[in-house]
């Protein structure tokens, strides 16, 4: 059978929980739950704090992470928001396709800055360094890893984004993985 890309609707949660379980992106975190510059100076959060940012329905307003693009009512000027999500998928063969994922991390300017290791870093770019260091190379839910490599797809790669006309801004990230399998069992006659 053909390719039914039936690992795809897992795949960013357990990109979440990845990044909920790793002792390498306890900084995003961190920089979800506190705006000042002083983010990383925090206490890590417990692996039921990371995933209760993850908003399911209602109101987004008190939710940081988005398993979709669109988000209608989250977006405030004091908070940190993290989406994650497929944004691209390319059919490679009958059996597999390259899953594109996005990953965006939208803030208040005002909160742009974080203190790293004694000096002013930039959320974004702690954020993509994160993403980088905790899922490249990492097994997700496709076929093979996540990656951050250009002949994977042309559109692996990281820009800066304005999230709307002037009071919040971030970055985006675009890494990808193989998705395939052997589609839903058909016998003779079916369609």
């Amino acid at each position: 059978m053909y390719n039914s890309l039936s690992a795809l609707p897992a795949i960013p949660y357990n990109i979440i929980v990845a990044l909920a379980t790793s002792p390498d992106a306890e900084d995003l975190w961190k920089m979800l739950k506190y705006g000042d510059y002083y983010a990383l100076n925090n206490d890590n959060l417990t692996f039921d704090e990371k995933l209760s940012f993850i908003w399911r329905e209602g109101p987004q307003e008190k939710f940081g992470v988005f398993l979709t693009n669109l988000i209608e009512d989250a977006i405030a000027e004091s908070k940190c928001i993290f989406k994650c999500y497929d944004s691209y998928v390319h059919a490679s063969n009958l059996y597999s396709g390259v899953a594109v994922y996005a990953f965006e991390f939208l803030y208040g300017g005002q909160m742009s800055l974080v203190e790293k290791d004694g000096r002013p870093v930039l959320r974004g770019d702690l954020f993509i360094n994160t993403i980088l260091t905790v899922l490249n190379g990492k097994e997700i839910g496709g076929i093979g890893k996540l990656t951050f490599f250009e002949e994977m797809s042309r559109y692996d790669y990281a820009r800066a984004v304005v999230g709307n006309s002037k009071t919040f801004t971030g970055v985006q990230l675009f890494l990808s993985t193989i998705v395939g399998d052997n589609g839903k069992e058909s016998g003779c006659g079916e369609i």
